[in-house]
C-alpha cells in the first residue's frame, strides 16, 4: 500500500505540473508509472483531466492487462503503455500529452529537429511515428517497434501528441517539456530564418562540452 500511495501521489503531482505548464488541457493525454511492489502500473483513466487526478480515480492495471475494479473507463492508450513496460525494463514511467507546439509539428508530418545542446544531450532524436494504416491513433503496433531501441526515450505521434519515458515520472515529464520547448524554439528559428532570408543554420553535434572534447583529435 505504501508503494501504491507514493506512486499515486507522484502521478498526481506530475499531472498537475503538466497541466499548469499547459502541456495538456481538457481530459486528453495520459500518464502512468510502474509499481515496484507488483507487476502493475498506476495510470490516469479515460475522461479524467490531468488537473483532476486523485488517489480515488487513478486506476491500477496489471501488466497482463487485468484492470483492478474501478468506476472509470480505462485509458484509450492503455495498450501502448503496457507494451512499453513489457519491452523495456528501464521504463518506469510514461508521459503522453497533446502539447500544442510539438503536436503542430507532428500534424505537419515534420520531425522536430534536435537543435539545442540540451535536446542532443537528453534525447538525441525524436522519431515521428505515423498514424495507423487505417488513419487512426497510434497503438502499440506502431509505437513499440520504435521504442525497442533502448536509445529512444521520446517520440512524437503524428496528429496526436508526444511520448516521454524514463526511470521516474519526473524524468519522463522533463522529456515531455523538452520536446515542447524544442518545437517552440524550432518554430521561432524557422520564422526568423525566413524573415532574414537564411536557408541553413548550424546544428549542435554534441550535448555537452565533455562529449565535444572527447571527440577532438589528439
Amino acid at each position: 500500500m505504501q508503494d501504491l500511495t507514493a506512486k499515486k501521489d507522484a502521478l498526481i503531482a506530475t499531472a498537475k505540473r503538466c497541466f499548469d505548464l499547459r502541456l495538456q488541457t481538457n481530459a486528453g493525454g495520459n500518464l502512468s508509472v510502474r509499481l515496484e511492489s507488483a507487476d502493475a502500473i498506476v495510470i490516469k483513466p479515460s475522461g479524467i483531466g490531468f488537473n483532476e487526478c486523485t488517489r480515488d480515480n487513478l486506476q491500477v492495471v496489471h501488466l497482463d492487462g487485468t484492470i483492478e475494479p474501478s468506476d472509470h473507463k480505462p485509458s484509450k492508450d492503455l495498450g501502448f503503455h503496457l507494451d512499453l513496460y513489457r519491452i523495456r525494463a528501464d521504463i518506469k514511467a510514461v508521459v503522453h500529452c497533446h502539447s500544442p507546439w510539438a503536436t503542430g509539428y507532428a500534424s505537419a508530418g515534420v520531425e522536430i529537429p534536435c537543435l539545442t545542446v540540451q535536446t542532443i544531450e537528453k534525447i538525441g532524436r525524436m522519431p515521428l511515428i505515423p498514424l495507423s494504416p487505417q488513419g487512426g491513433p497510434q497503438t502499440e503496433i506502431e509505437i513499440s517497434p520504435v521504442f525497442e531501441d533502448p536509445k529512444v526515450v521520446a517520440a512524437v505521434l503524428a496528429n496526436h501528441g508526444t511520448i516521454g519515458v524514463g526511470s521516474s515520472l519526473m524524468k519522463a515529464q522533463y522529456l515531455a517539456e523538452i520536446i515542447e520547448e524544442t518545437a517552440h524554439i524550432a518554430f521561432v528559428r524557422d520564422a526568423v530564418m525566413a524573415a532574414h532570408g537564411k536557408k541553413v543554420a548550424d546544428l549542435p553535434r554534441f550535448g555537452t562540452a565533455a562529449d565535444a572534447d572527447a571527440s577532438a583529435p589528439d
